[in-house]
């Protein structure tokens, strides 16, 4: 019964997360394009990337993007007491002096970007590409006083279940800012600049006033850093700020180290790493973040063995829909990368060299999907400090990684780097996780679907470089055919051969879309 109950992990919520984060992803994947289109690999797309690394960077300082995390562990305390109003006295203190602080890092932020970004790049960028990166980040840092305020907002509602409102944020925020590239294209790269302090202010704050408004959430005018559970949210919140996180440290990866490969190797890498990550958001982000408030109350009430239980089957669940998607990729990626990106100032070569990185990033996207929950599994029992540490050390070990790697396979050796840390800091969270000899249901889903990637991910491998000068010579309408029948093969063929095996999981996924085709089917028929 608990197995079959672990089996929602595509519940509702998890759903609303996950189209948000799909939408959102394909926006993202369009702003690329335009980016592309516009700016190619050149120094203009150098420096825009490079201009987000200083904003990110006091993004990350300030917690911003674990500040959901915490406070929804003390509302759900709270909530338990039946004392709501001290949670919303407690979230408004939290906000109001964390956000002073904020402001305070943010001005010298904003005067020394030029040093900077010196400071913190492995190989020191031209002085065009350093001035436009400058100017760029300038514009870019006061988006994330937009991001702070947000990533509250989106906390109370979700601590209040309310998801929907909240999966808008990232929908807003790309749109904005491809319609401000597309607006000043004429100008270069400098409308995506400008669109993304605009679409942090819509999606981020507007929006999430309005959400929180409707969720009934409460504000209180209180400041006092003395407060017990001001205390204990620093206490939580160090460890996280202190370490760094997965997602941020490739991120840094590609800003830091990209730099060593010439005038496009940040460009190249950063391309490559947004197809990569489309995965990680919509098959890990989706469900932790989704999960993450159950998780919570089932250790406030001292529920573990269930929670072990529930981690271990939604971590079953992301596997068996995620190597699909990667045999998938793993077939019509050169194909992918022309269609999305090829036109304009993208030329041929670069697509090669981005479908030639996207294929090495793409093993890291299992570590980081299985990451994306199980650290907020530790995170819902209080346990901060040891993913922190575990997360850190591998990648302050991966940092001397890079220069010998890069001898033997230039800019291959990020994402190679990216794909052994990834695996490392999994491998190690899982062994102080435990717990997995009691879900024997699990072991077998997990043993299906890596025998699904064993097969056919090779094979799809194989098809991509057979095909390989016939998919190079073609146009769009063959590149986009080729696309939709062998990912839809390579997909099928997975679950298919996952459900042959008995996995009890693509079964589950099966059983959803069958479900979800026959009440789409009773709605049309109602609707005729």
């Amino acid at each position: 019964m608990a197995y079959e109950q672990g089996n929602r992990v595509l519940n509702k919520a998890s759903l609303i997360i996950a189209a948000g984060l799909l939408l959102s992803r394909v926006l993202g994947v369009l702003r690329e394009m335009l980016l592309a289109k516009i700016a190619g690999v050149n120094e203009q797309k150098n420096a825009l990337d490079l201009a987000f690394m200083i904003p990110d960077i006091l993004n990350h300082l300030i917690g911003t993007g674990f500040l959901s995390i915490i406070f929804i562990s003390l509302f759900t305390t709270h909530l338990l007491k039946q004392d709501e109003d001290e949670g919303w006295r407690s979230f408004s203190n939290i906000f109001n002096v964390l956000g002073s602080l904020f402001l305070v890092l943010a001005v010298p932020a904003f005067v020394f970007m030029r040093e900077l970004i010196l400071l913190l790049t492995a190989a020191p960028p031209s002085e065009e590409i350093l001035l436009m990166a400058t100017h760029f980040g300038r514009i870019i840092l006061p988006a994330q006083l937009f991001f702070f305020a947000g990533s509250f907002l989106i906390a109370a509602q979700q601590a209040k279940k309310q998801f929907f409102i909240p999966s808008m944020t990232g929908i807003i925020y790309n749109a904005s800012i491809v319609f401000f590239g597309w607006l000043l294209r004429e100008n270069g790269v400098i409308g995506f600049a400008y669109g993304v302090p605009i679409g942090a202010f819509v999606g981020f704050f507007v929006l999430q006033i309005l959400g929180s408004y409707r969720s009934r959430i409460k504000y209180f005018f209180v400041f006092k850093p003395a407060n017990s559970e001001f205390i204990k949210t620093l206490k939580l919140l160090l460890p996280m700020v202190l370490g760094a996180g997965s997602m941020f440290a490739l991120e840094f990866a590609i800003r830091s180290f990209g730099s060593l490969f010439g005038n496009s190797g940040i460009s190249s890498l950063n391309y490559s790493y947004r197809l990569m990550y489309t995965l990680v958001a919509v098959f890990g982000f989706s469900v932790g973040a989704a999960k993450y408030p159950d998780m919570v109350r089932m250790f406030k009430e001292n529920k573990k063995s269930e929670l072990n239980e529930k981690v271990w089957n939604d971590l079953a669940k992301i596997f068996a829909i995620l190597v699909p998607a990667i045999c998938a990729l793993t077939a019509v990626s050169l194909p992918a990368v022309r269609i999305l990106f090829e036109r304009g100032a993208f030329t041929q070569q670069n697509s090669i060299l981005v479908n030639n990185l996207l294929l090495c990033y793409l093993p890291a996207s299992i570590g980081l999907c299985f990451q994306a929950l199980l650290v907020r599994a530790f995170y819902s029992m209080e346990r901060m400090w040891l993913p922190t540490v575990i997360n850190t050390s591998a990648f302050a070990a991966s940092l001397f990684l890079y220069a010998p790697i890069a001898k033997i396979a230039g800019i291959y050796s990020v994402p190679i780097v990216s794909f052994i840390c990834s695996f490392v800091q999994l491998f190690v969270l899982l062994s102080f996780w435990g717990g997995i000899r009691e879900q024997r249901p699990c072991i077998k889903d997990f043993i299906t679907a890596g025998a699904s990637l064993i097969v056919l991910a090779p094979l799809g491998l194989y098809l991509s470089e057979y095909a390989r000068e016939w998919l190079l010579s073609v146009g769009l309408v063959y590149l986009v055919a080729y696309s939709a029948l062998f990912s839809f093969l390579f997909f099928a063929a997975s679950v298919a051969l996952q459900t042959l095996l008995g996995s009890k999981s693509s079964s589950y996924i099966i059983f959803l879309l069958k479900k979800k085709m026959v009440k789409s089917t009773v709605n049309n028929s109602k609707n005729v």
